[in-house]
This record gives C-alpha cells, structure tokens and sequence, in this order.
C-alpha cells in the first residue's frame, strides 16, 4: 500500500516538472520605496544616499495554501489504502531562508487486518460487543471454544500545528532562481482523534470465524472476503484513553509534532503548486485502536511502539498582497549585488 502511495507521489512530481524546467523571473526593484514598510524607511533612504550599504527588507507577500491528499497511520493494524483528507494554511517570512506557518490538517484514516486475532481480551471494543476471547479457567485449562476477530478502524484525526520552514535552494551563487522551491519544515501542535471499529451488523456479531485466516500471500482474497461480510458502520468505540486524557468535541486531545519536506512548483508570480509528505507524531498507541501485541495465549502485553501518521498531498498556494514582493523564499537576495557586479 505505501509503495503505492509514494508512486502515485513521484508521478506527480514528474508530470508537473516537465512544465517547469524554464527560469522563472524572481527579484524586485530593490530601489522601489513603495515596498518598504514605514519602519524601515530610513534604512532604505540611507541606502539610497550610499550611506549604508545593506537594503531594506521589502514588504513581502502572505501565501494561503490548500491542499488535499492521502493520510495513513503507522500503527498496529495494516492500513486500507486510500483514505483522504484536507487541509489549510497561512505561511509568513521572516527572512529569505525562514519562514513560519501554521497549518490545519483534517483526515479519515482505515485499517484492516488480514490476520485473525483471539487473545484480544483486553480490548474494550471487541468485549463489549460479546465476542469471546482466548483464555483459561480456573483450573488453568485452556478453552478452544472462541471467536476470532479481524482488527479494523476508522480514525478520524483534526490537527492544528505552528510550524517552521527552512527552504533549501533560494540563496543561489551560478544562476538565478528556478521555479523550483524545496523546504524541511517542523512544529508542535494539538490533535484530537477518534477512532472507530467495524464490530457489528446492526446489532449482530459477524461470524469472522467462518474466514480463512490469511497469509502474506492469500492477504487479498482474506481482505476481500472482510469486505463482502462486513457493513461499513463503524459503530462501536475503539479502546481508547477515556478519562486519562483530555478531550476535545467528544474526542481524544493530544500533543502532537509535525516533521516534513515539501516541493513547491511556480505557475506565476502569485500561484504554485507544492508537493508535501507530513509525518505527525502522538504520544499514542490508539489511533489505530489496538496497543495489544498478538500471542496466542496468555496475559497480552503493551505493544512497544506509539502509532503516528502521516499525509501525502498535493496543494494550491496563492500570494496574497499588494504593494509587496513575492514571498521572499522565492526571491535570491543575490540577484542585487551580482546585477550590480555585472553592471
């Protein structure tokens, strides 16, 4: 599923590049006073005069981006491939290099095993809705007599995150700059999440036992014999941190990180396209609603590792403002003083 993913990422990249080999004129006439904000006028008049040699910095534009792709958790149960989500932002610079931006992001998110589980007694979502696990009695005897499950989700994920933007290939010492921008970002934020699972048909148990339980190779047709039993309701809560942790609209609250690279691509002065993968990460277990490692038998211990997701995704960036630059990540500060030397 993620090769899929990250080949459907690198068609894209592909596609648009081919229109965008050409140099796209960056840079502003550094000499123009309408760019200049007021407190920075008197700089900008020294300049002028040969009395400081360093420009002001120009009055630059705001970029409001949207986007739209295809989010995934990395968690304990494989993932059904696609789901897809949204999102938005407003980016501002602070230099030619640094910028800050802060940026929503909403997602629905599947999961499907193709393995059958049934020491899953610990999970709320499958107990609750009567299925029997794998367990002892008193005596220490097992019991065969159980009823397989096949773990699932639907994770619905908003997230708000500040984020700053380092870009990599503005400053450029041989050639102006292209249409091409590529940026390293990273924040903190809050996500609030709530996880679902396939456990009933209406107010039924499925008969999951009546599956063959997959291989590797035999994955597909188990799945497909998943998704010709089950209804898509998704109706019963998933193990969660219930009052443990605070909540938000009826749902999860959490500190979240975000790292992430992105391509941008201009189309004018004003409109370009970026090409990002996002990787957020939850100090959780449950975003997929399982934290429970799968032996056969005994008393299930805590999986290791805390889930996290990420987003693939292709977005629309518009500039915003009059009377300013571009966004000075698309402007060499360079052009200046290698059009003078060369003058």
């Amino acid at each position: 599923m993620a090769s899929k993913k990250y080949s459907l990422f690198l068609g894209i990249i592909c596609l648009l590049a081919s229109g965008a080999f050409a140099q796209v004129q960056t840079g502003y006439d550094i000499k123009d006073s309408s760019l200049i904000p007021a407190k920075r006028q008197p700089q900008h008049n020294e300049f002028l005069n040969n009395a400081y040699p360093f420009p002001a910095k120009p009055r630059n534009q705001w970029e409001l981006g949207l986007k739209f792709g295809v989010p995934t958790i990395s968690g304990d149960v494989p993932i059904v491939f696609p789901t897809f989500g949204f999102g938005a932002h407003v980016r501002k610079a602070f230099g030619y290099v640094f910028s800050m931006r802060l940026e929503y992001m909403h997602g629905t998110m599947k999961g499907l095993n193709w393995l059958g589980s049934s020491n899953y007694g610990k999970n709320s979502a499958w107990t609750s809705t009567g299925y029997i696990p794998r367990r002892v009695d008193n005596a220490g005897n097992r019991i065969l007599e159980v009823d397989r499950v096949f773990h699932n989700y639907k994770t619905t994920t908003n997230d708000l995150s500040l984020q700053g933007v380092v870009t990599l290939n503005n400053v450029r010492f041989h050639k102006s700059k292209s249409g091409f921008n590529a940026y390293l970002f990273g924040g903190i934020g809050a996500t609030i999440y709530d996880s679902k699972v396939n456990a009933l048909n209406g107010s039924t148990r499925y008969n999951f036992n009546s599956i063959t339980n997959g291989t590797y190779d035999s994955r597909k047709d188990t799945r497909k014999a998943l998704k010709d039993l089950m209804d898509d309701s998704y109706e019963t809560d998933a193990e969660n941190e219930g009052d443990r942790r605070p909540e938000l609209f009826g749902s999860t609250l959490k500190p979240s990180g975000t790292l992430g690279v992105g391509l941008a691509i201009k189309l004018s002065k004003r409109i370009n396209l970026a090409l990002e993968e996002r990787f957020t990460i939850v100090k959780t277990d449950l975003l997929d609603g399982q934290r429970w490692q799968e032996q056969p038998w005994g008393d299930a211990a805590l999986s290791p590792d805390y889930d996290s997701y990420n987003f693939v995704s292709l977005g629309l960036n518009i500039n915003l403002g009059a009377k300013a630059t571009e966004p000075l990540w698309w402007v060499n500060p360079l052009d200046y003083a290698y059009n003078e030397i060369n003058a």
